[in-house]
Order: C-alpha cells, then structure tokens, then sequence
C-alpha cells in the first residue's frame, strides 16, 4: 500500500468516527434501562439506592435541584411488588372478614367464650370452622373420659371405704380375742388367722 493510499483510508476513518458521533448526538435512545445503583454527589454527598428494583417511570429533580428530607425525588414502577401488595391486601380482607364473623359469634354467644357448634353454621371459612369442630369434639371426648374417671373413683372409694370397715372390724376381732387367747378360752390358731387376714387386707 502506498502512502496515498493510506492517506485516503486514514481519511475514510475519521469522517465515518465523526459521523458516528454527530449522530449519536442527534439520535434520542428510548429504552428502559433496569438495575440497582447508587447517586452521589460532590458537596455535601448523599446515597439513594432502591430495596427492589424496578423501572423509574417519572422524575421530579433535575441535575443541581436542591432537595430536602421527605422530598419525592422519582416514581419507580415495581409491578411485581404491586402484585404483591395487591395479593397481601386481598388475604388481609379475608382474615377481617374472618375475625369479624369469629368476634360477632363470639358476642352473641355466652359468657364462657366458647362458640357452640350452632354458631359456626354462620362462618364461611371452612378451615376456622372445621378446628373449631375439632375442639369441640375433643372437649367432648375430654368430658367422657373425665365421667368415667369420676365414676372410677366414686367405686375405689367405695372398694376404700369397705376395706376400711373390714379392719375395723379384724381390729377389734383381735382386740377381742387377745385377752382369751391369753386366758386359754379361744384357740392361738383363731387369733392367728385373724391376725393374718388384718395384714393381707
């Protein structure tokens, strides 16, 4: 390659390079840019960062603006933190209309706080509904079970109560005959079974 040539390419170059940047300046890019960073400034510097990403919709400073504290500074659109808000708002009607349905059952019904299994035909969540069947039916089985340790009791007691008049009995059959076993008017044999049989009940 000779040197005129070079000249030429060399030239070719530099008008393309200062075409590409005249028009570069006059071109306008209309695209969403995504990500997280970080705005500083040179006096009296302070950082902004977003917890979420999301795309900035509007902005309401501009370069030199000075701000203050609380101040908007732009609108950044999040659609999946909208979603999730909507979502959060959505279940917490749900459980107010829950815990109204439970306090209004709750205020009609009587002093003990308990909710009978007529009130809970009126609630339309049938999870709050089925435990609280649940809880009935335990106390229910609680309350047999206690019938029956009653009635348990209520037989030892008795079973008690007539071991402790069948000692008071050997008791005094042996008060009675320890003197005449000592006489020799009542066989030592008789005073010992009865004696025994004070011991095994």
């Amino acid at each position: 390659m000779n040197r005129r040539q070079s000249d030429h390419l060399m030239m070719i170059i530099i008008s393309l390079t200062i075409l590409i940047i005249i028009l570069t300046y006059f071109i306008e890019i209309n695209s969403v840019v995504h990500g997280q960073g970080v705005i500083t400034t040179k006096d009296n510097a302070q950082l902004i960062s977003l917890s979420k990403g999301g795309t900035i919709q509007d902005i309401y400073v501009a370069e030199g603006d000075t701000v203050k504290k609380g101040e908007l500074l732009a609108k950044v659109v999040n659609l999946d933190l909208q979603k999730e808000y909507q979502r959060y708002r959505t279940q917490k009607g749900y459980l107010d209309k829950d815990v109204n349905e439970i306090s209004f059952i709750l205020d009609k019904e009587n002093e003990s706080g308990l909710i009978t299994l007529d009130g809970t035909r009126s609630l339309s969540n049938k999870e709050v509904k089925a435990n609280i069947e649940l809880v009935h039916s335990q106390i229910r089985a609680k309350e047999l079970k206690k019938t029956s340790l009653d009635s348990e009791i209520s037989g030892l007691q008795e079973k008690l109560s007539s071991k402790e008049k069948e000692l008071a009995l050997l008791a005094e059959e042996i008060n009675i005959l320890s003197p005449l076993v000592k006489k020799g008017i009542s066989p030592y044999t008789n005073f010992l079974n009865k004696k025994q049989a004070y011991i095994k009940v």
